[in-house]
């Protein structure tokens, strides 16, 4: 058999990609190594790190997380000499009661970062007075801890999320990230007296 042809007897125009032949050939093997990465990732060597970041679409959820994460906020009371639960809305309202508070990301961008935490500590100490936080009197510092609590599993209810600042959460669901030192403490909650 030969090739087809219209009435005419002339063949039909094959649509051809722009560019030449090996022009079209070279995309195809990109665009096949690009599938590739997607599936089977390349090492995070100093060379492929930029080709890895446009390879991670497949890699967003590759393993649920179990816990979800949410940071608490407890400030010294000079009174009490204890720690205390406040409410961090009143100084980052934006957002501030949902998980994209920006208390929230605060302690999820910066857990290790003693200036930041330092700098956040100095902002609540220098604004409680004047701020409605859950805590009266005067505080010495501020503690920063990280809540890991279960998420449901697949076909579980979800309960709504709602954010409870002043509620404690578990002993065993709690880890502390960063606390104002007790020489701090000290010397703070004495300068009030």
């Amino acid at each position: 058999m030969g090739k087809s042809r219209n009435l005419a007897g002339v063949n039909p125009p094959v649509a051809v990609g722009a560019g030449p032949r090996w022009w079209r050939r070279t995309l195809a093997w990109l665009g096949a190594l690009y599938l590739f990465a997607l599936v089977k990732h390349p090492p995070q060597v100093r060379g492929l790190r930029a080709i890895g970041f446009f390879t991670e679409s497949t890699c967003l959820f590759p393993n649920a997380d179990t816990i979800s994460l949410e940071y608490r906020l407890d400030a010294w009371s000079c009174d009490a000499h204890a720690w205390h639960p406040i409410d961090p809305r009143v100084y980052f309202p934006i957002q501030a009661d949902d998980k994209e508070s920006r208390f929230q990301r605060f302690g999820y961008f910066y857990p290790s970062s003693r200036v930041a935490m330092n700098a956040l500590d100095d902002f609540i100490y220098e604004r409680h007075e004047t701020s409605d936080d859950g805590l009266a009197g005067a505080i010495g510092g501020i503690k920063v801890s990280k809540w890991t609590h279960p998420i449901p599993h697949v076909g579980d209810p979800v309960a709504r999320y709602a954010f409870t600042p002043l509620v404690p959460p578990p002993e065993d669901e709690i880890k502390d990230l960063f606390y104002t030192r007790a020489s701090l403490r000290k010397s703070r909650c004495a300068s009030v007296r």
